[in-house]
């Protein structure tokens, strides 16, 4: 079972969510044609991928779980999009196709920099785009609750500090042909359920049900009554940051 397999039901459904605005930023600012060749690498559910597929010709997603996969399938058909797979990690994936636009979303950290560098230099197009993502909860005036809900996550995660995910991406790609070219960064507001972000909690590897075994009842219990006190109608409001930080090779 991987790392990720007890993650999986929670993962598409309560992750921060890439608003719509996000992926027509990127289209706008890469001049996208419409028929380029897509690869998400750690695709998960593959959000990156199935939002991009209106603005692209044709879509990969490769995650080395096979749960991941299923999910990314689904998440698809759910979406009437177009969508290929390929279990297995990206550092062995052996193909003849080159990429216009790569996308790396929540998966830096877990990639073998040597072996996944080499790689991206195979697959991406001499002119072609890397496009490092995220999706993360912001802390402003409207959302008193973020921070009790991270130390009280925190306290139950088998990395509390989170090391692995103190990842750059400009020092991840130092060396290397490719170097940063400019970011992009959506911000928006929405409400969110406390059973999505205790949820949440549950489709990181740190949270994972894998990692809190017998605890989860006290963990969602605990949780529950730190967001109690910020909630409406069992919603609180929730602003997100939704960025790419865009690699190429220059000129």
């Amino acid at each position: 079972m991987g790392r990720f397999a007890t993650t999986v039901e929670f993962y598409a459904r309560c992750r921060e969510p890439y608003p719509p605005a996000f992926f027509h930023a990127i289209a706008e600012r890469l001049a996208l044609q419409g028929d380029e060749p897509l690869l998400d690498i750690g695709c998960g559910p593959a959000p990156l991928a199935i939002g991009l597929a209106p603005y692209v010709g044709s879509c990969l997603g490769i995650d080395a779980e096979p749960a991941m996969l299923e999910a990314a399938q689904a998440a698809a058909r759910s979406a009437g999009v177009a969508l290929a797979l390929h279990l297995g990690n990206m550092e062995e994936f052996t193909t003849s196709h080159r990429f216009a636009v790569i996308t790396i979303g929540r998966a830096l950290h877990w990639l073998e920099r040597v072996e996944a560098l080499e790689a991206l230099e195979r697959m991406v197009e001499q002119q072609g785009w890397i496009l490092v993502c995220g999706a993360t909860s912001i802390e402003t005036a409207a959302t008193p609750w973020l921070k009790p809900y991270l130390d009280a996550c925190n306290r139950w995660s088998d990395d509390p500090e989170r090391k692995r995910y103190r990842v750059k991406p400009q020092e991840w790609f130092a060396g290397s042909p490719f170097m940063e070219m400019g970011n992009i960064a959506v911000t928006h507001a929405h409400r969110v359920s406390l059973d999505d972000l205790i949820g949440r909690a549950l489709s990181k590897s740190n949270t994972s049900l894998a990692v809190l075994g017998d605890r989860l009842e006290e963990f969602e219990s605990r949780v529950r009554a730190v967001l109690a006190p910020f909630a409406q109608d069992g919603f609180v409001e929730e602003e997100v940051s939704a960025r790419a930080a865009i690699f190429g090779r220059p000129g």
